[in-house]
């Protein structure tokens, strides 16, 4: 499913139920694959010419990818430390089940080992249990989509962009 991209919040909202009703493979892909999208956005906010943008985000461009995305988030100062590593796990994750195409479930000891560092888990990990380890991704995905959503409307607003 190709993106919008002027990717609106809304479109997060209408998918987290579809995300559930997809398998763990699928839920995990497609949330993942829906933040590094909306982190790309927002990167691209950052930018003053689109021609310029179009070349870093292209697919061979220096920021098409997930990890140069969450890299340059932070190398920047847009992320601090904590979501630097919950979007890294993130992106482990979601590689993990993409590379793991048969029979990847959130009970996989990778995957299970990932979701206990994202600062959003609360829980102990003796009570880790494959719902909500899909329950605490699917969040920590929709709270980033989230924050720089926010971040990039505040951005518009304070320039003087008349909000839609």
């Amino acid at each position: 499913m190709a993106l919008l991209e002027n990717l609106d919040i809304d479109q997060l909202n209408n998918m987290v139920p579809a995300f559930n009703k997809e398998s763990d493979r699928g839920a995990a892909i497609l949330a993942g694959s829906f933040l590094e999208h909306y982190l790309g956005l927002f990167l691209r906010s950052h930018t003053v010419e689109k021609a310029v943008a179009d070349k870093l985000f292209g697919s061979m461009g220096p920021l098409a990818t997930f990890s140069q995305r969450i890299a340059i988030a932070y190398a920047f100062g847009f992320i601090d430390k904590e979501a630097f590593a919950n979007l890294e796990q993130i992106r482990k994750i979601r590689n993990h089940f993409a590379h793991n195409p048969i029979n990847a479930t959130f009970d996989d000891d990778e995957v299970k080992k990932r979701v206990l560092l994202l600062s959003t888990y609360g829980g102990e990990a003796k009570n880790y249990s494959n719902s909500h380890a899909r329950q605490v991704y699917l969040f920590t995905c929709a709270l980033f989509c989230g924050k720089f959503n926010k971040s990039m409307r505040e951005r518009s607003l304070a320039s003087g962009a008349v909000e839609r």
